[in-house]
Protein backbone atom coordinates (compact mmCIF):
# COMPACT_ATOMS: atom_id res chain seq x y z
CA UNK A 1 0.00 0.00 0.00
CA UNK A 2 2.70 3.06 1.28
CA UNK A 3 5.81 1.41 0.52
CA UNK A 4 8.87 2.98 1.94
CA UNK A 5 6.89 4.00 5.18
CA UNK A 6 8.94 3.69 8.22
CA UNK A 7 7.06 3.11 11.46
CA UNK A 8 8.35 4.22 15.04
CA UNK A 9 6.56 3.63 18.18
CA UNK A 10 7.16 5.22 21.04
CA UNK A 11 5.71 4.07 24.51
CA UNK A 12 5.60 6.37 27.38
CA UNK A 13 3.48 5.64 30.59
CA UNK A 14 3.02 9.56 31.25
CA UNK A 15 1.40 10.04 28.57
CA UNK A 16 -2.49 10.09 28.56
CA UNK A 17 -3.49 10.19 24.98
CA UNK A 18 -2.49 8.46 21.36
CA UNK A 19 -0.81 10.74 19.19
CA UNK A 20 0.28 9.91 15.96
CA UNK A 21 2.44 12.37 13.46
CA UNK A 22 2.63 11.46 9.67
CA UNK A 23 5.39 12.87 7.89
CA UNK A 24 5.49 12.58 4.47
CA UNK A 25 7.27 14.08 1.41
CA UNK A 26 3.30 14.93 -0.36
CA UNK A 27 0.67 16.29 1.13
CA UNK A 28 -1.58 13.34 -1.05
CA UNK A 29 0.20 10.65 0.84
CA UNK A 30 0.33 11.85 4.30
CA UNK A 31 -3.63 12.83 3.60
CA UNK A 32 -4.13 9.07 2.80
CA UNK A 33 -2.63 7.84 5.55
CA UNK A 34 -4.69 10.38 8.19
CA UNK A 35 -7.44 9.31 6.37
CA UNK A 36 -6.88 5.63 6.72
CA UNK A 37 -6.31 6.03 10.26
CA UNK A 38 -9.45 8.58 11.07
CA UNK A 39 -11.50 5.60 9.76
CA UNK A 40 -9.93 2.82 11.56
CA UNK A 41 -10.75 4.75 14.59
CA UNK A 42 -14.36 5.34 13.55
CA UNK A 43 -14.67 1.77 13.49
CA UNK A 44 -13.32 0.69 17.16
CA UNK A 45 -14.74 1.06 20.52
CA UNK A 46 -12.05 0.89 23.47
CA UNK A 47 -13.42 -0.60 26.54
CA UNK A 48 -11.53 -0.75 29.89
CA UNK A 49 -12.30 -4.14 31.41
CA UNK A 50 -10.23 -4.85 34.92
CA UNK A 51 -6.51 -3.76 33.77
CA UNK A 52 -6.89 -4.21 30.15
CA UNK A 53 -8.19 -2.06 26.99
CA UNK A 54 -9.78 -3.73 24.40
CA UNK A 55 -10.52 -2.79 20.85
CA UNK A 56 -14.07 -4.03 19.39
CA UNK A 57 -15.23 -3.62 16.14
CA UNK A 58 -18.21 -1.50 16.44
CA UNK A 59 -20.34 -3.70 13.89
CA UNK A 60 -19.72 -6.51 15.63
CA UNK A 61 -21.67 -5.82 19.11
CA UNK A 62 -25.10 -6.80 19.26
CA UNK A 63 -26.40 -5.86 22.16
CA UNK A 64 -25.42 -3.46 25.24
CA UNK A 65 -27.15 -3.09 28.48
CA UNK A 66 -26.42 -1.33 31.51
CA UNK A 67 -27.53 -2.25 35.25
CA UNK A 68 -26.31 -0.43 38.41
CA UNK A 69 -24.05 1.50 36.29
CA UNK A 70 -22.19 -1.44 34.40
CA UNK A 71 -22.47 -2.11 30.92
CA UNK A 72 -23.15 -5.49 29.61
CA UNK A 73 -21.74 -5.97 26.08
CA UNK A 74 -22.58 -8.96 23.90
CA UNK A 75 -20.90 -9.97 20.92
CA UNK A 76 -21.23 -13.31 18.50
CA UNK A 77 -18.48 -14.91 20.60
CA UNK A 78 -18.09 -12.62 24.11
CA UNK A 79 -19.37 -10.62 27.07
CA UNK A 80 -17.96 -7.92 28.61
CA UNK A 81 -18.48 -5.94 31.66
CA UNK A 82 -17.31 -2.57 32.22
CA UNK A 83 -18.08 0.91 33.79
CA UNK A 84 -19.71 3.77 31.52
CA UNK A 85 -22.66 5.66 31.05
CA UNK A 86 -25.51 4.37 28.52
CA UNK A 87 -25.32 8.55 26.95
CA UNK A 88 -21.45 8.33 26.30
CA UNK A 89 -21.66 5.08 24.57
CA UNK A 90 -24.40 6.09 22.52
CA UNK A 91 -22.60 9.10 21.44
CA UNK A 92 -19.90 6.50 20.37
CA UNK A 93 -21.64 4.28 18.56
CA UNK A 94 -22.81 5.09 14.90
CA UNK A 95 -26.87 5.82 14.92
CA UNK A 96 -27.30 4.13 11.43
CA UNK A 97 -26.42 0.79 13.90
CA UNK A 98 -27.26 1.12 17.32
CA UNK A 99 -30.79 2.02 18.52
CA UNK A 100 -31.86 2.94 21.99
CA UNK A 101 -34.67 0.41 22.51
CA UNK A 102 -35.58 0.95 26.75
CA UNK A 103 -33.97 3.54 29.52
CA UNK A 104 -31.12 0.86 29.64
CA UNK A 105 -30.15 -0.74 26.45
CA UNK A 106 -29.07 -0.48 23.03
CA UNK A 107 -29.28 -2.75 19.90
CA UNK A 108 -27.80 -3.02 16.89
CA UNK A 109 -30.63 -3.56 14.39
CA UNK A 110 -29.04 -5.15 11.81
CA UNK A 111 -28.48 -8.19 14.50
CA UNK A 112 -32.43 -8.23 14.84
CA UNK A 113 -33.78 -11.21 13.17
CA UNK A 114 -37.54 -10.81 14.04
CA UNK A 115 -39.98 -8.95 16.09
CA UNK A 116 -42.65 -10.54 18.18
CA UNK A 117 -45.71 -8.14 19.49
CA UNK A 118 -45.80 -8.43 23.23
CA UNK A 119 -48.88 -7.75 25.16
CA UNK A 120 -48.62 -4.68 26.71
CA UNK A 121 -47.40 -2.82 23.70
CA UNK A 122 -43.83 -3.60 23.40
CA UNK A 123 -42.17 -5.77 21.19
CA UNK A 124 -39.42 -8.48 21.61
CA UNK A 125 -36.63 -8.77 19.28
CA UNK A 126 -35.11 -11.92 18.79
CA UNK A 127 -31.35 -11.42 17.96
CA UNK A 128 -29.04 -13.24 15.56
CA UNK A 129 -27.05 -14.60 18.39
CA UNK A 130 -30.31 -16.21 20.08
CA UNK A 131 -30.85 -13.51 22.45
CA UNK A 132 -34.40 -12.17 23.45
CA UNK A 133 -34.43 -8.39 23.98
CA UNK A 134 -37.64 -6.18 24.72
CA UNK A 135 -38.18 -3.03 23.00
CA UNK A 136 -40.08 -1.02 25.64
CA UNK A 137 -43.36 0.80 24.59
CA UNK A 138 -41.67 4.31 24.73
CA UNK A 139 -38.97 3.19 21.86
CA UNK A 140 -41.14 0.84 19.74
CA UNK A 141 -42.09 3.92 17.17
CA UNK A 142 -38.60 4.48 16.54
CA UNK A 143 -37.28 1.33 16.10
CA UNK A 144 -40.58 0.81 13.21
CA UNK A 145 -39.02 3.70 11.48
CA UNK A 146 -35.20 3.21 11.89
CA UNK A 147 -35.84 -0.52 10.23
CA UNK A 148 -39.39 0.84 7.78
CA UNK A 149 -41.55 -0.79 8.99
Amino acid sequence: MFKGVRIQMEIEERWTEPEVRIRAAEEAIGNQIASRLEAYQEEQLVIKVKDEYILLNKAEIIYLEVFNKIVTLYTANQEYSFRKSLTALKEELPSELFLQISKSALVNTREIQKLEVAFSGSLYAYLKNGQKVTISRRFVDRLKRHLGV
